[in-house]
């Protein structure tokens, strides 16, 4: 019968930190970030305002934008087998992110795996930072503005 208890008490701990892990990596949903009332540093046109956010994209992996109208983008972000889409509301002294939709990242209506906020705060983080402000962006050279697409060399406009 000892043998028992002292093989228990052994076996325990390690089947409560196995469980407590596997909990833990379960725990990879979030509430949905979205950025309200972000702050433009400066001022600026809303043609500058946008050309900020491209740049501030293309500095981050995998995003494309894509013009929707005069002051909101739409931005996509694909890595491996997940994708996620978001808008990006702006005017000439704020800009918004909000959720469009996803592939692959357990939305649940109000939950969402972490990678999507962590993706969302990192481009947040690069807008109001300025967007790398020396980068050029492409603008889009006939394929509807879809990519936001830094460049070597000197822009050249196709007009």
């Amino acid at each position: 019968m000892m043998h028992r208890r002292d093989a228990l008490r052994r076996v325990l701990p390690v089947l409560v930190a196995i469980g407590g892990g596997i909990g833990l990596g379960a725990c990879r949903d979030q509430p949905v970030y979205e950025a309200t009332n972000g702050q433009f540093q400066g001022r600026g046109s809303l043609a500058e305002r946008e050309a900020l956010i491209r740049r501030a994209a293309a500095s981050q992996p995998g995003w494309s934008v894509q013009s929707m109208r005069p002051g909101l983008l739409r931005a996509t972000n694909t890595w491996r087998s997940h994708q996620m889409t978001v808008d990006i509301a702006f005017d000439v002294r704020t800009f918004s992110i909000r959720y469009v939709s996803s592939v692959n990242l357990e939305y649940d209506g109000a939950r969402i795996h972490q990678n999507y906020n962590t993706r969302v705060q990192a481009l947040e983080r690069a807008i109001m930072a300025g967007g790398g402000a020396a980068m050029p962006v492409s603008s889009g050279g006939g394929r509807g503005n879809l990519d936001a697409v830094p460049v070597s060399g000197p822009v050249v406009s196709g007009e």
